[in-house]
């Protein structure tokens, strides 16, 4: 017999919203929040069985414009409704890489609004499509950031202030995501608070998801509650295409002194340049490159949720 539970669950998507999906700032309405799976008891022993390689344990500070204050904590032998208190209380986000897409009990819930995802765009073709948990505390923050993948963000609990900044100067610099691409820096971007006045600014509320897009400056601010939200990360064959432009402009910057000033995805000068980047990429995959550590990789804190920001600071070697 056919398991007709998931049929309850979907989103719904305005004709405004189907036609700025992927293309500007966009707001949709889903009931995927009622779903079990986001209790704090089915979260714990989601944490408890998801592979600790493959979270991510972290707090920040209260500066939107201190990246530096995002820092990586172990959350030691603490089970999974320990760990939740701790953020309840505390200053933590738990990230649970690829829970959605991996996790037997979540991969339905998963399936779902993809499916929602490409019924709205019927264009909408993900090549890649990950998808994890984040569980943050009420006065959590993640600063501002470009993402190199198309991104949509399903929100379950709590509420957050969700701000996106235009795709262009002086809020996103393309240097950046060459950067990143590279994989010598984070995604995290400057900020200048005077930005928000030109902000697409919107409260998530359960049972309410955004996309943006691609590249967009995006950060948050979570207001109130335990926030728990499901971020995909896409690729599609546009985002595979202006990354393979950026990613070559890139090797130009890097290995010939060649300053690139064009982003363009059509004409000869992009062909050439997605053919630079096959190459590069291909000598990558099979000769390797050099191991480096990910930035702001190393622990600094074990989680306590006695502890008055649910974490207590190690002492520096």
């Amino acid at each position: 017999m056919r398991d007709t539970y998931m049929d309850q669950f979907r989103s719904t998507w305005s004709d405004d919203a189907k036609r700025k999906f992927r293309h500007q700032p966009v707001t949709v309405r889903h009931n995927y929040h009622e779903h079990h799976a986001f209790s704090d008891v089915a979260l714990a022993a989601l944490i408890e069985r998801h592979p600790r390689d493959m979270i991510d344990f972290c707090t920040m500070g209260d500066d939107a414009t201190d990246h530096d204050s995002w820092r990586a904590g172990d959350p030691g032998a603490l089970s999974g409704l320990e760990l939740i208190e701790a953020v309840r209380k505390g200053k933590l986000w738990i990230n649970l890489r690829h829970a959605m897409d991996q996790d037997p009990e979540y991969r339905p819930i998963y399936d779902a609004m993809l499916a929602d995802m490409k019924k709205a765009d019927p264009s909408f073709r993900p090549l890649v499509a990950e998808a994890g948990i984040l569980i943050s505390s009420p006065s959590a923050q993640v600063f501002l950031h470009s993402d190199v993948s198309e991104t949509m963000l399903w929100h379950m609990r709590g509420v957050k202030r969700f701000r996106t900044y235009p795709v262009k100067l002086p809020y996103l610099n393309t240097d950046d995501v060459e950067a990143v691409l590279h994989h010598d820096k984070t995604e995290d971007i400057p900020f200048d608070p005077a930005w928000d006045k030109d902000a697409f600014t919107v409260d998530l509320h359960p049972g309410m998801a955004a996309n943006w897009p691609l590249h967009a400056p995006h950060r948050i601010e979570n207001q109130s509650g335990v926030n728990v939200s499901v971020p995909f990360e896409i690729s599609t064959p546009q985002s595979r295409l202006q990354n393979s432009v950026l990613f070559a402009n890139g090797v130009l910057r890097r290995q010939f002194g060649y300053v690139p000033k064009e982003t363009r995805t059509d004409g000869l000068g992009a062909l050439m340049k997605r053919a630079l980047s096959f190459a590069i990429k291909l000598k990558i995959r099979l000769f390797g490159e050099t191991a480096r550590p990910m930035p702001k990789s190393e622990r600094t804190f074990d989680i306590d949720p006695d502890a008055p920001d649910g974490f207590i600071n190690r002492q520096a070697a």
